[in-house]
């Protein structure tokens, strides 16, 4: 078990009426968040504070980003544990 099975991204889709924050809940603690588009360019990298990482969906410039799939990879602190998902942006 990762310890990661319970993750959930809210919302997704992201819908483009929507302009509050996307939380991703069930991590471990001090877990790397890192999203990506879905060609590998980082748009966004934080760490998980109580289990919980919150992204504004906006990329590294503070521009929301376009639509497409976003891919959310989530570490461990130590590496051990990885688990990835996606946010589906819809503009």
């Amino acid at each position: 078990s990762s310890g990661m099975e319970n993750v959930y991204v809210f919302p997704n889709p992201v819908r483009h009426d929507y302009s509050g924050p996307i939380t991703i809940t069930g991590l471990v603690r001090q877990a790397n968040v890192k999203v990506t588009s879905f060609s590998g360019a980082l748009v966004f990298e934080t760490e998980s504070l109580g289990g919980q990482a919150i992204w504004d969906g906006k990329n590294l410039r503070g521009e929301r980003v376009n639509t497409g799939v976003y891919l959310v990879f989530i570490t461990n602190d130590d590496g051990s544990q990885t688990f990835i998902t996606k946010i589906l942006f819809i503009h």
